[in-house]
């Protein structure tokens, strides 16, 4: 589990990086994605709606239906995902849970989370689907092998 996402947005991302693979960007069907990814389909149903409703991801209907990008993998930044799925304010909460910390009444972790947080929003802001495609597979393989 996540520290910093919630589940549904780590499936999200996962759905979306999914999704810009797929040749020609041609409709997936759920149970496709669901498989391939392991994400119980329900789950992925309606995180799909909220990414669609958001203009992140298509939705077709019929035989030859699916999803796909709402747009190029180029102009999909994670942070969209991010703010789609666990809100805009998700990485303004505490990260040890304390409800009153803020900058005047800080945790023990408050200052350096607050600039991991920074560090974060910047390559959540600059990184792209198009590139978190990129080199994948060596990527997937290379973890796979140390697991």
């Amino acid at each position: 589990m996540s520290l910093i996402f919630s589940r549904s947005c780590e499936y999200a991302l996962q759905a979306v990086i999914y999704m810009a693979r797929v040749e020609n960007g041609k409709p997936v069907h759920l149970r496709t994605i669901s498989d391939a990814m392991s994400i119980p389909h329900h789950f992925l149903g309606k995180i799909l709606q909220i990414l669609t409703r958001d203009d992140i991801v298509q939705s077709t209907k019929g035989a030859n239906g699916g999803f796909k990008l709402g747009r190029s993998a180029s102009e999909i930044r994670l942070l969209e995902i991010v703010h789609s799925v666990d809100g805009a304010t998700s990485l303004d909460k505490c990260i040890m849970g304390y409800p009153e910390c803020v900058d005047d009444k800080p945790c023990p972790l408050h200052d350096e989370w607050k600039k991991s947080k920074e560090t974060i929003m910047k390559m959540l802001r600059e990184t792209t689907i198009d590139k978190m495609t990129e080199g994948l597979d060596s990527k997937l393989a290379e973890t796979a092998a140390t697991h």
